[in-house]
């Protein structure tokens, strides 16, 4: 099973900056995971919500930002982070909140040097159109919300699209869920898990991996 740190170590460090990615590979974790948004001009940032108000990096919707207010604010360029990843070799997990984003990606990856180490996921059907479109080579994932069961509708939508897998909220990831993507050659990660025990549980149902807000050699 793969261990994913959920926004990088968000337990030693703010979620989503390069510090938080450094401090998950110093804690053992050799994937992330990260949000993707971009700003006035298109610039592709990693950054969760929608506006920037719950990290006080200032007031108003990410979109309407320029680059140079959300990069005083040490909101993280996707560059950087790629530039991180590829120095700690770590493969990341591109989290794409805006579909408008998606095709901007690819070209971010291949000069990173990055395209073995990358993953598209969103829970936009659109942005995984766009990248299938722009970058057919690059793994994609459909990403769950809190309230979407994972239906055998679901994963035949995920065949037929080619999707690598899913990555489905951890109430609805059941052995049998796992046994019937298993079946149909899909992959799983299962989000956002917070403590040992559940890493257990989830590695004994067989899962592809977790994404994880918990670092093994630090947090009991």
């Amino acid at each position: 099973m793969q261990w994913v740190g959920h926004r990088g170590d968000p337990r030693h460090a703010p979620e989503n900056t390069l510090a938080s990615f450094e401090s998950a590979w110093r804690h053992g974790r050799r994937a992330v995971e990260c949000d993707v948004r971009a700003s006035r001009e298109g610039v592709p940032i990693v950054f969760h919500d929608a506006t920037l108000e719950r990290m006080g990096a200032g007031r108003g919707p990410v979109a309407n930002q320029p680059w140079r207010t959300l990069r005083a604010a040490q909101i993280p360029s996707v560059a950087e982070l790629l530039a991180v990843c590829r120095r700690h070799r770590l493969t990341v997990f591109l989290d794409i909140k805006t579909p408008r984003t998606a095709g901007r990606l690819p070209p971010l990856v291949r000069a990173a040097g990055m395209t073995r180490r990358c993953r598209g996921a969103s829970h936009h059907v659109q942005a995984l159109t766009i990248l299938q479109r722009v970058a057919p080579h690059l793994p994609r994932y459909r990403v769950t919300g809190y309230d979407d069961a994972v239906t055998p509708r679901l994963i035949r939508q995920a065949r037929q699209r080619q999707w690598t897998g899913l990555i489905a909220y951890k109430r609805w990831v059941t052995p049998a869920v796992v046994r019937r993507l298993t079946r149909a050659g899909l992959e799983l990660y299962v989000w956002t898990v917070r403590t040992r025990d559940e890493e257990e549980r989830f590695r004994r149902m067989g899962v592809t991996g977790v994404m994880t807000e918990r670092c093994p050699r630090s947090i009991s």
